[in-house]
């Protein structure tokens, strides 16, 4: 009977925690948000911050939230902006699957204004997966 009760206490202080620890998801365990980017005609806007390289260009437009991509190189494989809310509370991607057809490309994000976003480009040359260099924005 004692051993039972032991068990018992010792079984409820290792689970009780898990429960509490589990319920209590905070945002930075939120899921990645994945978006695709749609075409989109591009329009003049000084609020964007921008960095280009010969496979991709991309921009981050503090009045809007918005990422614009493009990709300038036709070999068949996707660009993407890759990017998180530098207080840990989101992050993400945003994806251009529509090739330099389309030109420029966009995904609409609602970021809490104010924050940091830090974001770079990620793109395919040479059979490899290249990360442009990591760029900060505040919205």
């Amino acid at each position: 009977m004692r051993l039972r009760r032991t068990l018992t206490g010792v079984l409820a202080a290792l689970v009780i925690p898990l429960f509490a620890v589990l319920g209590s998801a905070t945002p930075a365990a939120a899921a990645y948000e994945q978006n695709e980017a749609v075409d989109i005609d591009w329009y003049a806007d000084s609020s964007r911050e921008c960095y280009a390289n010969t496979w991709v260009s991309a921009c981050i437009q503090k009045n809007g939230d918005d990422i614009w991509i493009k990709d300038n190189v036709n070999d068949n494989t996707l660009v993407r902006v890759v990017w998180w809310d530098t207080n840990g509370t989101r992050e993400g991607y945003c994806t251009d699957l529509l090739g330099p057809a389309y030109a420029w490309t966009w995904c609409n994000k609602d970021w809490t204004d104010g924050h940091t976003i830090a974001w770079y480009v990620y793109y395919r040359t040479d059979g490899q997966w290249w990360p442009g260099p990591t760029q900060t924005t505040v919205v």
